[in-house]
């Protein structure tokens, strides 16, 4: 898992380096779950030098609670991230506590605020999308057979029946998640395996006819990068460290 994480943090260093030498700023979206966890102790090692008050962080999905509740993945990327790489509070989006009663409202409220950051006239485009991937193949809040996976034209959507507690949050989209410059799923643990084989060898897996693609396998972002320990890479075989994955856009490094 360390590797991993080393692997991962040094993506990130590379886009967010870039992207401040390129626009005097590095937008990024982190998800919850144990990608905060995992890639937080390594950052924190490279934090020196880093520009972290040129970083504008938001999140590609939230729980509908408190911002200091267990569930809450603000409170698990503060603690984790922001907190040991000094991220200045003013350039983290959080969820609006006043809206996380009404889950659209909640929604609707942070789209807004996405898109005046970027300019209500052009495509909000960020930087880096730091997602994890359940064992269902979820990411952000996007569940298989759910809705929300057929969204065309919302940028954050809702949903109040999630399959796991809690049952009310927001999403990042797919039309929103396609239009960023770059992902990277960070997936460790042998739960995430047989999932993961699907997504990056489907070849070597036997899909029923018109089974639907796992959400975390529809994203179309320019590209993909998968860091992966080798408990979740447990039914791919990988013949070399990197190998390009049967996605021209997506790569996997294990």
């Amino acid at each position: 898992k360390k590797k991993t994480a080393d692997e991962a943090c040094k993506f990130i260093i590379e886009e967010a380096k870039k992207a401040v030498a390129a626009n005097g700023r590095f937008t990024v979206a982190f998800s919850g779950g144990s990608l905060p966890k995992i890639v937080g102790p390594p950052l924190a090692t490279a934090a020196e030098g880093l520009n972290t008050d040129k970083w504008f962080v938001f999140f590609s999905d939230e729980r509908c609670v408190e911002l200091d509740h267990k569930d809450s993945n603000y409170a698990s990327v503060k603690q984790h991230v922001l907190d040991p790489l000094k991220v200045p509070a003013e350039n983290v989006f959080a969820i609006d506590q006043t809206k996380v009663s009404t889950p659209e409202g909640a929604a609707s409220e942070y789209q807004k605020r996405l898109k005046e950051f970027f300019g209500n006239d052009t495509k909000p485009s960020l930087d880096l999308v730091l997602l994890g991937m359940g064992p269902d193949g979820h990411t952000c809040s996007l569940f298989p057979g759910y809705p929300q996976l057929e969204e065309k034209s919302l940028l954050i959507t809702h949903i109040t029946d999630s399959p796991k507690p809690p049952s009310n949050r927001i999403t990042f989209t797919y039309p929103l998640l396609n239009q960023c410059k770059a992902v990277a799923f960070v997936c460790c643990g042998g739960s995430k395996a047989e999932s993961l084989t699907k997504i990056l060898k489907p070849k070597q897996t036997t899909q029923k006819q018109g089974e639907a693609v796992l959400p975390s396998g529809r994203l179309a972002t320019p590209v993909i990068r998968w860091y992966i320990d080798k408990d979740a890479a447990g039914n791919i075989d990988f013949e070399t460290k990197i190998e390009e994955a049967e996605k021209k856009n997506s790569s996997a490094d294990l």
